[in-house]
């Protein structure tokens, strides 16, 4: 049996609630409905079911498709019923314009401190050495190693929201065991 994926997590109106279609459950859910593929196909639980048949809800693991619960207009809600999978497609294409927007909100910012780290510094006539800042690291092959840590680790993408932290402690510790290595 293959681990079941969390797909993604949405919510919809308390009057439009869903069935939770574990077995035995049919209870009406609507604040985390937990779409999920498993063995039998793509099925849609809620919080405590999840965590009673998989040791796991969307708290501990990240959905590939939403980064927070989502809330479905009334026609995705009727298309989360007649048709999941082009409902997640739907979710997936907007789940990858906004990392890609992410992706390029960093490179501008990025594209920003370089060039202020390369310019001169004020009344100096020289170029100031680059800076450690607040959540910066400076070598990029250190970042990428921390990333992929956190990657591992907890089982996310370290490139969204909320995970710069882990990246920044773990570049931290990459850099530090490097110091006491020279």
């Amino acid at each position: 049996m293959a681990e079941p994926t969390l797909l993604a997590v949405v919510e919809v109106e308390q009057e439009q609630r869903i069935r939770c279609q574990a077995p035995g459950c049919n209870h009406g859910v609507y604040r985390a409905i937990h779409v999920i593929q498993t063995d039998e196909g793509l099925k849609l639980y809620g919080s405590q079911c999840c965590a009673k048949l998989f040791g796991w809800t969307s708290k501990q693991r990240a959905a590939a498709y939403t980064t927070t619960d989502r809330r479905l207009t009334a026609e995705e809600r009727a298309q989360l019923e007649t048709n999941t999978e082009s409902l997640l497609q739907k979710l997936k294409a907007e789940h990858e314009k906004s990392r890609e927007e992410s992706r390029q909100k960093l490179r501008a910012l990025k594209a920003v401190f370089e060039q202020r780290t390369q310019a001169p510094a004020i009344g100096s006539g020289m170029y100031r050495p680059a800076k450690r800042t607040l959540g910066t690291v400076l070598d990029p092959e250190v970042e990428r190693r921390a990333k992929k840590i956190v990657s591992e680790k907890y089982q996310v993408d370290a490139d969204l929201p909320g995970w710069r932290g882990l990246v920044l402690q773990e570049a931290k510790k990459i850099e530090d065991e490097h110091e006491n290595n020279d």
